[in-house]
Order: structure tokens, then sequence, then C-alpha cells
């Protein structure tokens, strides 16, 4: 039978006692952890400074602890569990010897497992930083009580969270500051426009139309036109929604392609961004060679092509700003 892995050298193999002092023990940052070499490549660098990255360790470590409790359960229970009076005793020898080695299999399987969780890349900065500090205390570090003070794993979830709505206020409020720029004139549209055309995307050809705040964007490749026209509120500047319309000729209505793609743009975020209209449009200029991100594949089993559009993290701060998208199915979405 496969023992259990063995950290690193010199690093407990309890990993309660790894964590010995919870973060305060943890929390001195080291360089030389930092840029250690693994057999192919870099480890990653690690800033033992952050208290997201500290839970997070932490919350590996208490995982691991578990897993062991749970093997050392688990391995002479399941081993033994062809011979349990209350399961069906064997019709022979040879049955009886079947079951116990798929009995040990199994079990083999979950210490591989378990092995693969203690000695991966995650784990490796992390057994490192613990024998980086216990050289450095010369062994003398703070003993464990045996039990974990916190759930890190709930700590966790509360930092992630609690990071994802910090960056939620930071986005609202940067956006508020480029509608209030956006709407602060009647022209500031038209600068954006000009940028646009400036840099000259393949296939796409931006027509000022007659009426104020309006213009058409002619996608060549796809052979589709579409509207754009802005929508002000009474008493204030700048639009407040740019509009989408397939443009077809009088003689026929749009496809089922036109229309499923003006519902997506019409149902995007920004409606107030003519720079991201502009972008989002833009995106559908390969549509009939772009496959979906999700799939991989240019139709799905409906024979659609990928009409939905998902945001992408904003490429670049500097003028003009830009914005990127991934293709969808509907049904990939």
């Amino acid at each position: 039978m496969s023992s259990l892995p063995s950290a690193p050298a010199s690093v407990p193999v309890n990993p309660a006692t790894a964590a010995s002092g919870d973060i305060k023990q943890a929390e001195e940052p080291n360089q030389d952890v930092q840029m250690l070499n693994s057999a192919n490549g870099e480890v990653p660098n690690v800033n033992w400074e952050s208290e997201l990255q500290l839970v997070s360790s932490l919350a590996k470590l208490q995982e691991l602890e578990r897993k062991v409790h749970e093997l050392r359960q688990f391995l002479p229970e399941g081993l033994l569990e062809p011979l349990v009076p209350e399961k069906p005793a064997a019709n022979s020898p040879s049955q009886l010897r079947h079951d116990l080695e798929q009995a040990a299999r199994a079990r083999l399987s979950g210490i591989k497992d378990f092995q693969t969780l203690w000695q991966g890349t995650d784990m490796r900065p992390v057994w490192d930083h613990v024998e980086s500090r216990i050289k450095e205390s010369n062994g003398d570090f703070i003993q464990p009580t045996g039990m974990w003070e916190k759930d890190y794993d709930v700590l966790l979830k509360e930092l992630l969270k609690a990071d994802k709505t910090k960056e939620e206020e930071i986005e609202q409020e940067q956006e508020k500051l480029e509608r209030s720029k956006a709407q602060s004139s009647d022209e500031e549209w038209q600068t954006v426009l000009e940028k646009f055309t400036q840099r000259d995307v393949p296939g796409i050809r931006v027509v000022k139309g007659q009426d104020p705040f309006s213009l058409s964007v002619v996608l060549a490749k796809a052979g589709m036109i579409f509207s754009v026209k802005g929508a002000q509120e009474p008493n204030v500047s700048g639009v407040s929604e740019w509009q989408v319309v397939s443009q077809t000729p009088a003689s026929r209505s749009p496809s089922k392609l036109e229309q499923a793609i003006q519902d997506c743009l019409n149902s995007r975020p920004r409606k107030w961004d003519i720079s991201f209209v502009l972008d989002m449009i833009s995106s559908y200029a390969d549509i009939k060679q772009t496959p979906c991100i999700k799939c991989k594949n240019l139709t799905n089993n409906a024979a659609q092509l990928p009409t939905m559009r998902r945001f992408k993290p904003i490429l670049s701060q500097n003028e003009p700003r830009t914005f990127e998208f991934d293709a969808l199915h509907q049904s990939c979405a």
C-alpha cells in the first residue's frame, strides 16, 4: 500500500503544525521563496504580505489536513469492506479475492489523488514558505493546539466577496465619470467617432448620418449594415442611449441572423457609450469565420452562428479606449 506523500525537507507532515500561529506566523514576506525555480520553470511570485494570499494558503493546508483524517478512516474501512458481515458473502474464494483487489485499487486511487494535491504546483510556494520560516526561526515556532482557530475556507470566501464588491464599486464609479464626460456636450460623440475611424478597423466602414446623433456601420464581410441613433433625455446634453437597428432593403425584413445580432446589441451594458457600441458591432465583422469561445465550433447543433457577445476586460486605459468581446452561441451562453 502506498504511504502518504511527504512534504519538502524540514516541513512537518501535519498541516496544522505547518500553519502554526495561523496568519501571525506567516506575516513576514520571504524574497528567497519568490525566486525559487521548479524543475521546468519558476515558482509564481507570491506576496506573503497579502491577507488574501495568507488566508488562501491556510485554507489549502486546512483542506489537506481534513483529507488526511478522511484517509485514516477511509483506508482501513474500505479495504475490509468486502468482509463486512452486512455485505452479501462472496460466492467463492476467487470472487472474494476479486472484491478485495477492487477495494484496494479504489483506496490506492484515493491516495494518489491526495498525493497529486499535496505535491501540486499550488502547494509548492506554501511548502517553500513554511520551510523558510522554520529555518529562520531555527525550528523554534509556536506549537499548535491541535485545533484550527478559524475556518479559513469560509474566511477566504468572505475576503473574495469583499474584493469583488470593492472592484464593482470602483468600476461603477469609473463608469459614472466616463458617462459624465461622454454626455458633457453634444459634440463629444463625434470626437469618439473620429478616433474610431482613424483606427481603420478591417472590414468596417462608418457612415455619418444626416440626422443629429446618427450613423451607419457597414460590415462588409458579413454583408450587413446597422443603423445607430442616439436618444436624448430632456434638459440633458449628450446621448443617454444609442439604439441599434438592422438596416435592410425595403424589399425584405431582417434575417434571423441580423435580428439575433440586433437583439444582442440592444441588450448590451453601457448603452450611453458610443465607443462601446462601435467596438461591439465591429466584433461581428467576421461572424461567419469566428467560432464560439466555449464549444470551439462555428455552428451549433441548430446550425446557428455565435451571435452572442460577452464583454472581456478592457485592454487599455489609454485613449482611444477599446473593448473586446468573446463570441458565443445562444445555447452556450
